[in-house]
């Protein structure tokens, strides 16, 4: 299972699993790498891609979603079988990858016929554990969180500055993270103590930092 996961997260292509990674002689210090063996492909690049994106969906907003990790885009699926027919047991696991956007982690998680509170499904009681999992490996392999690899920024609500100068409107926008774009709506020289009459967008409209928003005086 580990090993359909990771060919998904690795773009379609089969890598054989390793146990050893490497090995050191003892005596000499001599290092000898066991470098991965790359296979076939088992699918497309866009198939691929098209499962990450429906695992993602799973921890997002469906049955794993007690694997979330803040911060992080996680992919996952959560399972739930019987042991035997008619046992009144069950096997519960769930699979993830991480981060979505550039994977670097598999895990399985699998429990036999568990009997907490959480009950027997894969999301109650296999999907936490795999939320704290992830939760401990990606901060040790210093794997940066998805809003600051992409540079993601937050969105803020325009605040109201009409009647502000725009000195006053200026520092306003800065303090949100927010950029100011100044029309004259007369020909004359621009001054800071002149008083905004209109603003785009309106106050209470939410877009993203950096953004300007455009004053008239």
């Amino acid at each position: 299972m580990i090993t359909m996961v990771s060919t998904i997260a690795n773009g379609g292509t089969y890598i054989k699993p390793r146990i050893v990674k490497q090995i050191v002689n003892s005596e000499t210090g001599e290092v000898t790498n066991i470098k991965p063996v790359t296979k076939d492909r088992v699918i497309s690049e866009d198939t691929a891609k098209k499962m990450l994106s429906m695992m993602n969906s799973v921890v997002a907003e469906g049955t794993g979603k007690n694997a979330q990790v803040l911060g992080y885009s996680i992919g996952g699926k959560t399972g739930t079988s019987e042991d035997g027919v008619n046992t009144g047991k069950y096997v519960t696991s769930f699979i993830g990858v991480a981060p979505i956007s550039d994977p670097e982690v598999a895990i399985l998680i699998t429990l036999y016929n568990p009997t907490g509170e959480g009950g027997h499904q894969g999301g109650g009681v296999a999907a936490p554990i795999g939320s704290q999992v992830f939760g401990e490996i990606l901060p040790y392999l210093e794997i940066k969180k998805d809003n600051e690899e992409s540079g993601e920024k937050q969105e803020v609500e325009v605040p109201n500055i009409i009647g502000m100068t725009v000195k006053e409107a200026k520092e306003t926008l800065e303090n949100l993270g927010l950029e100011i774009e100044i029309k004259e709506e007369e020909e004359n020289n621009s001054n800071q103590e002149k008083t905004i009459t209109k603003q785009l967008p309106k106050a209470g409209i939410k877009i993203k930092q950096g953004t300007s928003v455009i004053v008239f005086v």
